[in-house]
């Protein structure tokens, strides 16, 4: 079969790589020559090369110190893949001495052109870059297609294409050399967008859309928030550029002449001003930096005017397998430079010779224009808002039959049944739930696990989804222990003032929840079920437990400006059971019930938060910016059965720093007071974890009810290096891991007057079956444990050897091991 490729002008377009005939490894700097029309250009540091014009030429010229002149012949205009292969030269030299010599000069910054005329760039960085002095108005255009790429000779024994052969009549196999992209999710979105001196008062309105959707089991708005996280925004003038959740070095930024080797390919004297083609690769190919060639007029702005970045293979980046951008800048009426398009191309997958996905998206801006004094950003259009979607929009550029195609494919495969079977499949793995008409059925998780007070526990749980109601969730389980005996179950209503859901920034509802549940106390696990089948494999004694009667209501409103509050009540009564014994000191009978009658509030501050934004979830992602959190809670007693007066304050500090490219930390700071005479079950139980799996916010070695405070502070460091050791250690580097170490710190202490020892109206301190106690007050010390780790094994675990530095002589202490968890990670 014959597959053509459409060009939407009548151009010769001929893209490559440029390889060594023998030992297959690319050859950089090669000269690129059409004779017929004095052009010339280079192959960038992996091989690769583009030609671009619209004359005619019949003939390219490969030229390389070492290797034999190569001459390709072109029949006709068009679009080409190539693979070009250079022969080595071999002269025979007959009785000539030889002496050792230094092949090649040791790269320097000392006296390198480059070097003075990338320091020039960077100096110059913060003066180019567009920074508003002045309010702009302009639109912004965005296509995202996602293509299934595979080989092209198994594309007819494909599986898939057997399955859904339509698909094959809308493959193209001259985008990408051997492969064959066959299309299968296209995005469109325009937007007019004003920036401001002050952030805070930017604006973006969305003015047409269109995407090709299933709209039947996935949840394509979290899909979209995965992508739009995948194919970041990616500027020169940043300091660090993310993919994924990675961050790559700028080749301008500060530091990086130290990191960068620069080249002087060409400079282009048929253009005034005159341009400098500057080539770029990391010193070290391992390491998470880009390589590729930009271009700087010699105007006197010592600015980017575009730049084309790429990856070496060797980079520890996990499932991309081909990354290029290309960005063009242009210079606005205040000599800053913003970027008027850029095209992110990107494959992504777990194997590099299987089916991947390749995506390709592009942003381009027009109409770009300073605000006058009196401009008013127009409001939303009713129409648009109405229906969320509008069509009509008129793109600044054509479709090309790759994009066209893939609104055509979804459309056919919506109404295959096989298609349907495979959705609904997927779903449930990557999701853990199964959609039956209104109603989502799982996690399945949950459905099965065991601990050493309900033995054997059953669950059976649903959630209702979009079908149901936008503005109204209702969730629940009932669940069984075969050793106690006895059912619990929960469940929720949550109502969204907002017609958008319930999950959706910014939030404005109310919930309820009524349940009755096993707990451990300290235990509060917000992003796992409790009862999660992989967390029921446990180290040592865990017999302490509760029944947790609770009844709770809640109203949460978020804001604009990221700044959120909740404030609820809660009511609940706890029954301990196992080894836990609510014992007075001063009383011969333990007491049966503790009566909890608590007003609760939060106040969040998460400047340019971003989330994962789905229907029926949402998560954050770690941006760089920091989250704070104050909450406070009261107790009162008397108010529907309450047995204590007390007051809890707690501040917690995240942030996630990035120090590309020797990777990141994620910093935690925590501390906290609890005023008023109570039992140890309303102190600050420290969070332990006796699983085997290795928990971030959590003491790893520490037992559960082990500590516990009414004063306290504490810090978490955990850095992840992102392999800049392991990647330059030779057939280790071949497995891609990455280096791993944490520290945790926690000062703590209990005062006087909530000491049992003091108080013989307080409950009396755990203890084990001999009567010997194992919940304690910290000291003058601080509890620490600290690990290093390996992570990236197979893509997907991380295992910690964690170890703990002090109270090493309390009863039953683990003071070191191995922890593991999984994590998918770029």
């Amino acid at each position: 079969m014959n597959f053509i490729a459409f060009s939407v002008k009548s151009q010769t377009t001929v893209k490559g790589k440029i390889i060594d005939k023998q030992t297959r490894q690319p050859i950089p700097a090669v000269t690129i020559t059409l004779p017929e029309i004095k052009a010339k250009t280079f192959s960038s540091g992996d091989g690769n090369f583009k030609i671009f014009t619209n004359k005619q030429v019949s003939m390219i010229t490969f030229s390389a110190i070492g290797y034999k002149t190569f001459n390709y012949f072109l029949p006709k205009k068009g679009d080409y893949q190539l693979t070009i292969e250079l022969d080595e030269t071999f002269n025979t030299l007959n009785n000539v001495n030889i002496t050792a010599a230094r092949k090649t000069k040791r790269y320097s910054n000392k006296n390198n052109p480059a070097v003075e005329l990338i320091r020039n760039v960077i100096a110059n960085r913060d003066k180019n870059r567009k920074q508003q002095n002045n309010d702009v108005v302009y639109k912004q255009y965005e296509k995202l297609n996602l293509s299934l790429s595979m080989k092209r000779d198994q594309l007819r024994s494909s599986s898939i294409i057997r399955k859904f052969p339509f698909l094959l009549r809308t493959a193209d196999s001259l985008k990408r050399q051997g492969k064959a992209l066959i299309p299968l999710f296209m995005r469109e979105r325009l937007s007019l967008c004003l920036e401001t001196k002050n952030s805070e008062n930017d604006r973006n309105q969305v003015l047409g859309e269109k995407q090709s959707r299933i709209d039947q089991y996935f949840d394509e708005e979290g899909i979209d928030e995965y992508l739009t996280q995948i194919y970041q925004h990616v500027d020169i003038y940043d300091n660090d550029i993310g993919i994924g959740s990675q961050r790559f070095l700028s080749p301008i930024a500060s530091l990086a002449p130290e990191l960068y080797k620069y080249f002087i390919a060409d400079t282009l004297k048929d253009v005034k001003p005159n341009v400098v083609r500057l080539m770029f690769s990391p010193r070290n190919k391992q390491d998470q930096l880009f390589m590729g060639e930009m271009r700087i007029p010699l105007n006197g702005d010592y600015a980017v005017a575009d730049v084309t970045l790429t990856l070496n293979e060797d980079v520890n980046l996990n499932f991309v397998n081909d990354f290029e951008v290309n960005i063009i800048y242009k210079k606005d009426e205040e000599g800053k430079y913003y970027i008027a398009k850029s095209v992110t191309d990107m494959g992504l997958g777990l194997f590099k010779d299987k089916y991947n996905l390749f995506g390709s998206r592009t942003l381009l801006t027009t109409d770009y224009r300073f605000t006058p004094k009196n401009f008013v950003f127009p409001t939303q259009n009713p129409v648009l808002s109405k229906n969320k979607v509008d069509k009509t929009f008129e793109r600044p550029e054509g479709l090309t039959s790759l994009e066209q195609n893939a609104y055509n494919n979804i459309d056919s495969l919506k109404k295959s049944p096989k298609f349907k079977r495979m959705a609904a499949i997927s779903a449930l793995v990557l999701t853990g739930y199964q959609k039956a008409g209104p109603i989502d059925i799982g996690p399945v998780g949950s459905f099965y696990s065991f601990n050493q007070i309900e033995g054997t526990r059953i669950r059976l749980s649903a959630r209702t989804n979009i079908d149901f109601s936008d503005k109204v969730v209702l969730e629940g389980h009932v669940a069984r222990g075969m050793k106690d005996k006895k059912w619990k179950y929960a469940i929720s209503a949550a109502y969204s003032f907002k017609p958008e859901g319930p999950l959706h920034f910014p939030i404005h509802s109310f919930t309820v929840k009524h349940s009755y549940e096993t707990q451990i106390p300290g235990q509060d696990l917000n992003f796992i079920e409790d009862d999660n089948f992989l967390l029921s494999f446990k180290r040592g004694v865990n017999d302490k437990w509760l029944y947790n009667r609770k009844w709770s209501g809640e109203y949460f409103r978020e804001l604009e400006s990221h700044i959120s509050f909740r404030l609820g009540y809660r009511n609940q009564e706890l029954d301990p059971t196992g080894g836990l014994v609510f014992q007075p000191v001063s009383a011969l009978d333990p007491v049966d019930r503790l009566n909890l009658s608590e007003f609760t509030s939060e106040l969040r501050w998460a400047p340019n938060e971003q989330f994962y934004q789905g229907k029926r979830f949402r998560r954050p992602i770690k941006n760089g910016y920091p989250i704070f959190t104050l909450r406070a809670s009261a107790g009162v007693k008397g108010f529907l059965k309450g047995d204590y007066n007390y007051q809890n304050v707690s501040l917690h500090i995240f942030k996630r720093l990035f120090v590309a490219p020797f990777g990141y930390s994620d910093i935690t700071m925590e501390g906290g007071m609890v005023f008023g005479k109570v039992p140890f079950p309303l102190l600050a139980i420290h969070r332990a974890n006796q699983t085997y799996s290795y928990q971030n916010q959590s003491y790893n070695l520490m037992n559960f009810m082990e500590f516990m405070s009414d004063r306290y502070a504490s810090i978490n460091i955990d850095h992840s290096l992102n392999g800049v050791i392991l990647n330059k250690i030779p057939l280790i580097k071949r497995l891609q891991l990455r280096e791993m170490a944490s520290l945790k710190v926690l000062y703590g202490g209990i005062t006087y007057k909530n000491k049992p020892e003091n108080n013989t109206d307080l409950y009396r301190f755990a203890t084990n079956n001999d009567g010997a106690q194992t919940s304690f007050a910290l000291g003058n010390a601080p509890y620490m444990e600290g690990s290093l780790g390996i992570g990236n094994i197979f893509k997907l675990l991380r295992v910690d050897y964690v170890m703990r530095f002090s109270y090493l002589n309390q009863p039953n202490v683990t003071r070191s091991g191995i922890r593991a968890k999984i994590h998918v990670d770029f």
